[in-house]
């Protein structure tokens, strides 16, 4: 992946390419949101948050502050619920700030980024 990718996920998310009717068909919000919270969930996604987002000059830049908007309005819009909305662009913050710095492969995040893609919300 390229520094460019982080442009084509904007894209994608604006089209309504990785985020749809299929990723919540069904879902369970407060159950979900209880399994994400889980040690074998919330562990990963926090360790590799402090490694690609805890610098605060690459999370401030202007494409991540997009892509964290439109995940976010996009989720409302689809499920009208805001807990959750921020649980997805907080995911679509971390994956974009990979995106941006990453020099080696981080298997959860690309793991994250992949049930997007594949019309499913994340989980371990």
């Amino acid at each position: 992946m390229k520094r460019d990718d982080v442009h084509t996920l904007l894209a994608e998310l604006k089209d309504g390419h990785l985020l749809d009717d299929q990723n919540f068909k069904g879902l369970d919000v407060d159950a979900y949101l209880d399994e994400r919270d889980e040690p074998s969930f919330a562990d990963e996604w926090m360790q590799a948050y402090e490694r690609y987002a805890g610098d605060s000059a690459v999370a401030e830049q202007e494409v991540l502050r997009s892509i964290r908007e439109t995940a976010f309005k996009r989720t409302i819009t689809l499920t009208g619920e805001p807990e959750l909305a921020g649980y997805v662009s907080d995911d679509f913050g971390l994956i974009g700030c990979y995106l941006l710095q990453k020099h080696e492969q981080n298997d959860f995040v690309k793991q994250l980024l992949g049930s997007y893609r594949q019309g499913k919300l994340p989980l371990g």
